[in-house]
């Protein structure tokens, strides 16, 4: 077989591995997207205080704090099929555990155990991506992401429309038929016999990751990127539903087409997470061309400028420009994991380097709800929208400048 033959057979296995693993983690987070579309809309008729909600949008990504460490160690340990298989089947217990509607305490079981789950299939995507040229980073973590956020999608626009019409625990179990799916699809992904592991993997401490990101400057902003980029986006998320609702309120332009507040903030997450199927791929292939660099400066510039609009602006005029935002923002993630995944390669223990990535980055995912919903009014959350994607901007500026250097 020729070089070219063997690349395009390599190049076509890695893309199927990522299809197919991406299409279980998109099945498998159809439960964890519903909450942030219809919780803090259901939370009274549940019994749960909304400062509660924070922390219940939050719990599992604080559980990932230690979780990321002990899934990167199981992945370069067994290689990625039974614990991967393991992850699809808590989320479809997860997502049960909603549907059953008992509760503050349930709910945080349910939280903590989906963060478990969700470090493993983090750990798994990034695996099936390292199957592939490094020259093609950008364009499998695009479509990876794209793949998995339709899923957010699908399940942000029935379960709103489901919400609105029988309440929350039949669109909760109904997405949970879904997120079953993912388990037999698991069982027949054709992971690779050699899948990337550690030159020695006894080399060292589970602390590795963290000596390999914070040893240099490059990784060290990558890993404050990967924080920063989470406080962001997961702000933008768990307030979205109560910001539209407070510049729409009874003047919603939409409702005469029978959407209600609930199926508007559902349009509007799924139109993030579908950036991600439409943009994600694109940009990726853009960042492969043009460079990580200029593509993520561009990026965040626009970003900034649609989040202005949308936190100074009102009616639906503000709906667009933060749809906008949720789009841009959907591309820069790209972007970003594209260069962590290149950083993590460079390293002696990839698994444990992306396990910090990934603890750094659910740190940020945790702060952002607790940190939004702590000050208690919608124009405090906005100030806060633009000061986040401010220190953003700068982390970027800072890992193209490093990039240039080296």
């Amino acid at each position: 077989m020729s070089k070219q033959r063997a690349a395009e057979w390599k190049a076509g296995r890695a893309t199927r591995l990522v299809l197919g693993v991406s299409v279980a983690v998109g099945l498998s987070i159809m439960g964890d997207s519903l909450l942030y579309g219809v919780l803090p809309l259901a939370a009274p008729a549940l019994g749960i205080p909304l400062p509660l909600v924070g922390v219940l949008l939050s719990a599992n990504r604080l559980v990932r704090l230690l979780s990321n460490t002990w899934s990167s160690q199981i992945f370069e340990r067994f290689g990625p099929s039974r614990p991967f298989l393991l992850a699809t089947v808590m989320g479809l217990v997860t997502a049960l555990l909603y549907g059953m509607g008992w509760g503050f305490l349930l709910f945080l079981l349910a939280r903590l155990l989906w963060g478990v789950a969700w470090s493993g299939l983090r750990q798994g995507t990034f695996q099936a991506i390292w199957t592939g040229d490094p020259s093609q980073a950008g364009r499998l973590m695009g479509l990876s992401w794209g793949v998995i956020r339709l899923g957010s999608a699908v399940s942000v626009v029935v379960g709103g429309f489901l919400w609105d019409r029988y309440g929350f625990t039949p669109a909760a179990l109904a997405i949970a038929g879904f997120t079953a799916l993912a388990i037999p699809l698991s069982l027949a992904l054709p992971w690779p016999a050699d899948p990337v592991r550690a030159a020695d993997a006894s080399a060292g401490s589970i602390w590795q990751g963290w000596r390999s990101a914070l040893a240099q400057a490059l990784p060290r902003w990558v890993l404050l990127a990967g924080l920063t980029k989470f406080v962001f986006n997961s702000v933008l998320v768990a307030t979205a539903s109560l910001f539209l609702a407070s510049r729409l309120g009874s003047e919603n332009g939409l409702a005469p087409l029978g959407l209600g507040i609930g199926a508007v903030a559902g349009l509007v997450l799924a139109l993030r997470w579908l950036a991600d199927l439409a943009v994600g791929p694109l940009l990726g292939g853009v960042s492969d061309r043009l460079g990580p660099n200029r593509t993520a400066l561009l990026l965040v510039a626009a970003l900034l400028l649609g989040l202005l609009a949308a936190v100074f602006l009102s009616g639906v005029v503000s709906l667009a420009a933060l749809s906008l935002a949720l789009v841009l923002n959907a591309g820069l993630n790209v972007v970003l994991d594209a260069v962590a995944s290149q950083v993590a390669l460079a390293t002696a223990r990839p698994h444990l380097y992306i396990g910090a990535y990934a603890t750094a980055s659910d740190a940020g995912a945790a702060l952002g709800p607790l940190l939004a919903y702590s000050l208690g009014s919608v124009e405090n959350m906005s100030l806060l929208y633009l000061l986040i994607a401010g220190l953003l901007a700068g982390i970027v500026v800072q890992i193209a400048r490093l990039n240039r250097a080296g």
